[in-house]
Order: C-alpha cells, then structure tokens, then sequence
C-alpha cells in the first residue's frame, strides 16, 4: 500500500489504539500522526501499570523526546 494510500484511507477518521505508552505503540501513533495529517482524532487506551496511573504515563508520554520532536516540527 503506498504513502498516499495510506494518509487517504485514515483521512478524516478516528483510531484507537491500545499500548500506546509501549515501543511499538509510540512507533504507531508517531507514524500516524507524521503519515496521516488528515486523520482526526487518535483515541488511547492506557491502563495502570507498575503503580503508575494513566493518567501519569499520559503525562510521561506527552513530554516524551518523540513528542516533543512532533511538536516542535508541526509549529
């Protein structure tokens, strides 16, 4: 499937992905987010883990190098 192909098909819709905070996750939602600028909304399911709650590793994950990468190129 090509590039193309690929931003077309996920042009104005939403995912959800689960293990977003895990390596392969951060690997899919960046791809996505750089790939698809069409795509509307990225949904994550992110549960407790190692005493840490969601809502923690959200924060760890939106302050993480790849993010901050992704934001700095999109200003």
């Amino acid at each position: 499937m090509a590039q193309d192909d690929v931003a077309s098909f996920f042009a104005g819709r939403s995912v959800l992905i689960t293990g977003a905070t895990g390596f392969m996750g951060k690997v899919l939602v960046e791809k996505l987010v750089r790939e698809c600028p069409g795509l509307d909304t990225v949904y994550a399911l992110v549960r407790h883990k190692r005493g840490r709650t969601p809502a923690d590793r959200i924060n760890e994950y939106v302050t993480s190098q790849v993010s901050q990468e992704h934001t700095r190129n999109c200003e």
